[in-house]
C-alpha cells in the first residue's frame, strides 16, 4: 500500500463517543424531568440517531495527490477535493475542504492501522 493512500474502515470509537454523550445527556434529563417526559426525549433521541447519523456516507479512502489535492472515495464514487485546513485533536483529525458543498470529515484513530495513522498525522502537519 502506498504511503499516501489511506483506507478507512468503520469507527467504533466514534460510535462509543456518541453513545457516551447520549448516555450523559439522558442521565441529566432523568434527574431533571418526570419519567414520562424523559421517555419521550429518549425515544426522540433514538429516532434522530436512526434517521440522521446512521445514514451518513461512509468514507472508504483518502488518497494524497499533490499539495492540498486529495481524492476522496465515498459510496463507490471518487471526488477530487482540495483541503483548506486540518485540525488534529489527538484521537481524531478533522479535515476541512475548500468547497462549501463538501462537508468536513472526521477521521478517528481506529479507522486505520497505527502506522497509517502516524503517517496521516505527519502528512496533516505538513499541510
Amino acid at each position: 500500500m502506498d504511503k499516501s493512500s489511506f483506507q478507512l474502515k468503520h469507527s467504533y470509537l466514534a460510535l462509543m463517543f456518541h453513545l457516551c454523550v447520549f448516555a450523559v445527556l439522558m442521565a441529566v434529563l432523568y434527574a431533571l424531568l418526570p419519567l414520562a417526559l424523559w421517555g419521550v426525549f429518549f425515544c426522540l433521541g433514538c429516532i434522530i440517531y436512526a434517521l440522521f447519523y446512521r445514514k451518513k456516507p461512509q468514507i472508504s479512502s483518502l488518497d494524497y495527490l499533490d499539495g492540498k489535492e486529495w481524492t476522496l472515495s465515498a459510496s463507490g464514487a471518487k471526488h477530487r477535493v482540495q483541503i483548506s485546513h486540518i485540525i488534529d485533536h489527538q484521537a481524531y483529525i478533522v479535515v476541512y475542504f475548500q468547497h462549501a458543498r463538501t462537508k468536513p470529515i472526521i477521521v478517528w484513530c481506529d479507522q486505520m492501522p497505527f502506522r497509517q495513522w502516524k503517517s496521516f498525522k505527519v502528512l496533516a502537519k505538513m499541510i
